[in-house]
């Protein structure tokens, strides 16, 4: 089992680059500027299953924004985010970074992530979105062009099949 885990996960990882950038970059946006539902990729589903992390019951507490830990308010702009699991969640453990992208365009918040990333390990990819107890990420606009303002820096991260 634990060779075959490792052979999966081996196979599975990506090399760090652009792919952490660029993730979820292209997703289509409905017309109130959130993003259109998107399917987790089978690699990154056989990952999970890997990993223990199993879509609708795995969560782990995360800082947003790697750059601006227990600021509060928290200022999120649109684009790339690198947050920071502050619990263990499956075989991730505590301070694992989460890759994704933030959509603030909408009525809410929207954060989805593409790849997780151990300490010293190449990143594995994941279907993951940020949450506050089942309930979606709401705040005001921000000081800056799409950026919206939370006043809290910390949400849960779930584990999702695909996202909608």
């Amino acid at each position: 089992m634990r060779a075959s885990l490792t052979a999966l996960l081996m196979i599975a990882c990506v090399p760090p680059g652009r792919d952490l950038i660029t993730a979820g970059a292209n997703v289509t946006l409905r017309s109130d500027g959130t993003p259109a539902p998107e399917r987790c990729p089978q690699h990154a589903l056989d990952v999970m299953q890997a990993l223990e992390l199993h879509p609708g019951h795995s969560s782990s507490k995360v800082e947003l924004d790697a750059n601006q830990i227990e600021r509060e308010p928290l200022t999120l702009i649109a684009g790339p985010i690198e947050s920071v699991m502050t619990e263990h969640m499956g075989r991730l453990g505590a301070l694992t970074r989460l890759y994704g992208q933030v959509w603030t365009s909408g009525p809410r918040v929207v954060i989805r992530y593409y790849y997780a990333q151990r300490a010293g390990e190449n990143p594995l990819p994941i279907c993951a979105v940020a949450r506050l107890g089942g309930g979606e990420l709401e705040g005001k606009p921000g000081k800056f062009p799409n950026s919206t303002e939370l006043p809290y820096s910390d949400a849960l991260a779930f584990v999702v099949q695909d996202f909608l």
